[in-house]
């Protein structure tokens, strides 16, 4: 009987070497949060607590709309109130609370970020990050999406050798698998809502 339990422990154990461990992920959504309030301090302490607008508010009100009960794991923003607003409406609607995470605001916490997501969710499920116009096109970036896609995906430089931005605030993109070395869009998304 031992000797039986030490061999199916050997096969095991040789298998989880031999064979590459692979996890699923969530599908992601990226939002960049709603319109900013106009007439705002320009001063560079305050720019976290810059409200939204009264658009932002509608926005964010529109972008609750597009996710069902159920459909939706959990939600991430970055700390400053336009994008913790911008998620309000949607973490009221689905019941679920707003994890404040640095990849939302730092381009160096986005690697370690995507990795600890498929340890966390399943892959019929799906996260929606709210983040800000220059870090939504490093998020996609991270996730593998190729250069050639920019255009499509709304991506543009905002002056040479400068950050990358997107333009607008009524899209959401979608990421249905991570990885890199992709030669094409597949699994990206841009929609309007």
């Amino acid at each position: 009987m031992r000797l039986r339990f030490c061999l199916m422990a050997g096969v095991f154990i040789i298998s989880l070497i031999i064979t590459p461990l692979t996890f699923a992920q969530p599908t992601i959504y990226l939002v960049r949060h709603a319109e900013k309030l106009a007439h705002w301090p320009d001063d560079g302490a305050l720019d976290a607590f810059h409200p939204l607008s009264a658009e932002g508010v509608a926005r964010a009100q529109k972008l609750a709309e597009q996710f069902q009960a159920g459909s939706v794991a959990a939600i991430f923003s970055s700390r400053t109130t336009r994008a913790l607003h911008t998620a309000l409406p949607l973490s009221q609607k689905l019941n679920l609370p707003v994890e404040v995470v640095d990849a939302c605001m730092d381009t160096a916490a986005i690697a370690s970020f995507y990795k600890n997501l498929a340890q966390r969710f399943a892959v019929d499920k799906s996260i929606v990050l709210i983040s800000h116009s220059n870090l939504v096109p490093y998020l996609l970036i991270k996730a593998g999406l190729p250069k050639t896609c920019f255009k499509e995906i709304g991506i543009k430089a905002s002056a040479p050798n400068e950050w990358l931005l997107i333009e607008g605030y009524e899209n959401i993109w979608k990421i249905e698998k991570l990885g890199s070395n992709r030669k094409n869009c597949a699994d990206f998304t841009r929609m309007k809502f």
